[in-house]
C-alpha cells in the first residue's frame, strides 16, 4: 500500500538564478538594442557630439566598436551573424542603413529617400525596414536577392513605427492611427485594428502569434493573425517591445520609467525595478526569459542602462518518493522554504504590498492567491527576489 508520507512531496531548499533588473552605469544615451545571447548584443546612440555609435557587449562589458558622424541610429536587427541597422541623417529626412560586415559596420547603401526607424530580418537573406511614407506612399523597404528595394506592393500614408520579420516571408507592420499591416503570399493586407492609438513596435512569438505595444499603455495581441486589445496596467506610453522565447512571454518598456511583464497569461507592472520614475525607457531586447537590456533617458538628460539577468534567490525543488527531481523550480507551491541565517523577509504582491512576513525554514503560502510576488530581504532597500505561486 502506498505509503502517504514517503507520497508526500518534500521540499528542499535550493539556491536558485532568478532573474531581476540591475542598474549599471553607461556613459551614452542609446536608442536602440538587441541582444543574441547571454555574452552578444548589440546597441546604438549617442558617442559623441554629433556622433552615433555602435556598442558590444561581450558578456562582460560594452564597447565602443564604430562611430558614424551625423547619423541618428534608430533600430537594429540581429539574424545569426549578420546585423543591420536604420536610421536617418541628422538634419535631413535622408533613411540610412548599417550591416555589421564582421569586423566593422558599414554603410550598405545610398541614403533612402525616407528616415527608417525600425528594421527586422527572419534570416541573413530576407528583411524588412519601415519608416516615413514620402510623395510615393511607399514606407516599406525590403531587403532580398542581396540588395535593397522600395516594395511598391505596399501603397499607405501610414508612418510605419515598428516592423517584424516572421517565418515563411511574413512580415507585420505597425505605425500611426492603429496600423496594423501583414504581408503574406506576395501582398500586403491591412488588418482590423482595435485601436486609433500610435503603435511603435511589434513582436511575434509565432508565426501568427505575438503582441503590438503603443501609446497611452496600449497592448493588443495577435492570434491566428487576428488583433485584440489586451488590459493593460498601465496608460503610459509604451516604446519598446520584446518576446522572450515561444511561449508568449513578453517584455514592454515606456516613459516614467514603466516595465511591463507578461507571464501566466497577464500583464503586469515589474516592481522595485531600480530606475527613476523620471526616466523615459525606449528599448528593450531579450535572448530567452532570463536575460536582457533595456536603455532610456532621463528628463533632464542623464542615461539609464538596465541589465536583466541571474542572482542567486530562493525557491524549492521537489523530489517524489522515486527520488525524481522535478523541472520547474522557479515556482513555489504552497511552501517556500528560506535557510537558516535568511535576513528577515517580507512577501510583496506586485503592487509592492505586504502579504505575508517570512521567517527562516518553511513558511505555508497556500492561502496566497497564485501569481507573482517578491521576497525582500533586509531593510526597505534590501534584496529583492521574484517567486512564482503556483496551485
Amino acid at each position: 500500500m502506498r505509503n502517504t508520507a514517503a507520497a508526500a512531496l518534500i521540499l528542499f531548499a535550493a539556491a536558485l538564478a532568478l532573474p531581476a533588473w540591475h542598474q549599471v552605469s553607461f556613459p551614452y544615451s542609446i536608442n536602440t538594442v538587441a541582444v543574441a545571447s547571454d555574452s552578444e548584443a548589440w546597441a546604438a546612440g549617442t558617442a559623441g557630439s554629433y556622433l552615433s555609435g555602435f556598442f558590444h557587449w561581450d558578456g562582460v562589458n560594452w564597447t565602443l566598436a564604430d562611430t558614424f558622424r551625423n547619423q541618428l541610429i534608430y533600430d537594429i536587427s540581429l539574424a545569426g551573424n549578420d546585423a543591420w541597422a536604420v536610421g536617418e541623417q541628422f538634419n535631413f529626412p535622408d533613411g540610412i542603413v548599417f550591416r555589421w560586415n564582421g569586423e566593422h559596420w558599414q554603410y550598405e547603401s545610398e541614403p533612402f529617400d525616407r528616415a527608417l526607424q525600425a528594421v527586422s530580418f527572419s534570416d541573413s537573406a530576407h528583411g524588412y525596414a519601415g519608416g516615413a511614407a514620402p510623395v510615393t506612399q511607399h514606407p516599406v523597404m525590403k531587403y532580398a536577392d542581396g540588395e535593397w528595394k522600395l516594395d511598391s506592393a505596399l501603397t499607405t500614408r501610414r508612418i510605419i513605427c515598428g516592423v517584424f520579420s516572421t517565418w515563411y516571408g511574413k512580415c507585420y507592420a505597425v505605425g500611426d492611427s492603429g496600423a496594423i499591416l501583414l504581408y503574406d503570399y506576395g501582398s500586403w493586407k491591412q488588418r482590423a485594428s482595435p485601436t486609433t492609438r500610435i503603435l511603435r513596435r511589434v513582436a511575434m512569438y509565432s508565426n501568427t502569434e505575438g503582441w503590438a505595444v503603443g501609446d497611452g499603455g496600449t497592448i493588443l495581441r495577435c492570434f491566428k493573425d487576428s488583433w485584440t486589445l489586451e488590459p493593460s496596467p498601465t496608460t503610459r506610453n509604451l516604446r519598446g517591445l520584446a518576446v522572450a522565447g515561444t511561449s508568449g512571454e513578453a517584455w514592454a518598456v515606456g516613459d516614467s520609467g514603466t516595465i511591463l511583464h507578461m507571464e501566466m497569461d497577464s500583464w503586469h507592472l515589474e516592481p522595485f525595478v531600480p530606475n527613476p520614475a523620471d526616466a523615459n525607457l525606449y528599448t528593450v531586447s531579450f535572448n530567452s526569459g532570463t536575460h536582457g537590456w533595456a536603455f532610456g533617458y532621463k528628463t533632464y538628460g542623464a542615461n539609464v542602462a538596465l541589465h536583466y539577468y541571474d542572482e542567486t534567490g530562493i525557491a524549492e525543488t521537489m523530489n517524489d518518493e522515486c527520488g525524481v527531481m522535478n523541472s520547474g523550480a522557479t515556482f513555489v507551491r504552497r511552501m517556500l522554504f528560506l535557510p537558516q541565517g535568511t535576513n528577515p523577509s517580507r512577501l510583496l504582491d506586485i503592487s509592492g504590498r505586504k502579504v505575508a512576513d517570512l521567517r527562516p525554514g518553511t513558511n505555508d503560502l497556500s492561502g496566497l492567491t497564485p501569481g507573482v510576488y517578491f521576497v525582500r530581504s533586509g531593510p526597505s532597500d534590501g534584496t529583492v527576489r521574484k517567486v512564482i505561486l503556483a496551485r
